[in-house]
């Protein structure tokens, strides 16, 4: 299909540079539109998987199994559905240390090396926060400091 015009002399002109920016300009217009219109509070469901809230737990003690009585310091932030209490751990804190005490006196240092040492701490983490901590529903748990000695 071609695009052109016939002048009164006979001359053709092409119409393909107008169609051009016409079309540039409309799609200016719909980018526009859809950054005005996606702004924060303009949908209702899918900000809520975009937001994300912290709760983080305080640096906790413990002592490792084996014979060499290792101890390791943690701290934990945990990604949570999002509440309307700025930190909706706390309450459960001590629990929480508890039932980690007890879990982590069943691992040896040696198996705290490396990344899989890091999973294994979410991990029990993860599982101590659903059994204690039933109405704070973790997504991820990031481990913010983990020191072994």
């Amino acid at each position: 299909m071609r695009f052109l015009l016939r002048r009164s002399d006979g001359e053709s002109v092409s119409l393909m540079p107008v169609l051009v920016a016409v079309a540039l300009v409309l799609l200016a217009a719909l980018g526009t539109w859809t950054v005005v219109s996606g702004k924060p509070g303009a949908r209702s469901g899918g900000d809520r998987k975009a937001q994300k809230t912290y709760a983080s737990l305080p640096t906790m003690t413990f002592t490792l199994g084996g014979s060499d009585a290792r101890q390791v310091d943690i701290r934990v932030l945990l990604e949570i559905e999002p509440t309307g209490a700025p930190n909706p751990a706390t309450p459960f804190v001590p629990r929480i240390a508890d039932q980690m005490a007890d879990r982590l006196r069943q691992i040896e240092p040696s198996q705290l090396s490396g990344a899989e040492g890091a999973n294994l701490i979410k991990s029990t983490v993860a599982s101590v926060m659903k059994r204690e901590a039933q109405a704070v529903r973790v997504r991820e748990v990031l481990l913010e400091r983990m020191v072994v000695r």
